[in-house]
């Protein structure tokens, strides 16, 4: 028997807020539209298809072996989130920006597959001096990258 929670054609915002980011681990969650949310601490390691994630702030995150898919995240903010081992097929990364946390902790992509993604007006932040990505043994199939900083030589 699985806990996993479905979550299907769903709208969270500030006035429908979504069950608290600890009991996302496992979730499936398909054509769903996060607007407008703060998300801290958010542990993933379930399935994102079909979606739209758009001015969300994701402060802490954690993306486990997740599997998102034909997502489509606009003006959101990742500070200090970690993809690890994740897999991302035919999403798109708009007006994003990927930022350090408070205490200067940079973005993780390590062990991930990003397949056939596009990133385009997204912005990096590294450590100050540093000019490094925590980008480790990542395949990058067929991503595209265009008006973005502080991704060159990413893919």
């Amino acid at each position: 028997q699985s806990d996993a929670m479905l979550i299907e054609d769903a709208l969270f915002n500030e006035d429908l807020a979504p069950q608290p980011p600890q009991e996302w681990r496992d979730c499936v969650v398909r054509r769903t539209v996060f607007d407008a949310l703060e998300l801290e601490g958010l542990s993933f390691e379930g399935v994102m298809e079909g979606c739209a994630v758009m001015s969300t702030e994701f402060y802490w995150g954690l993306f486990n072996c997740a599997l998102v898919a034909g997502t489509r995240f606009e003006a959101c903010r990742f500070r200090s989130t970690s993809f690890r081992g994740c897999t991302f097929v035919d999403c798109e990364f708009v007006d994003c920006r990927f930022e350090l946390d408070n205490l200067g902790g940079d973005c993780t992509i390590d062990d991930c597959l990003m397949a056939a993604c596009r990133f385009v007006g997204c912005t990096w932040t590294t450590r100050a001096g540093d000019g490094k990505r925590d980008i480790t043994r990542t395949r990058w199939l067929g991503c595209t990258h265009e008006r973005c900083e502080g991704f060159d030589g990413m893919f």
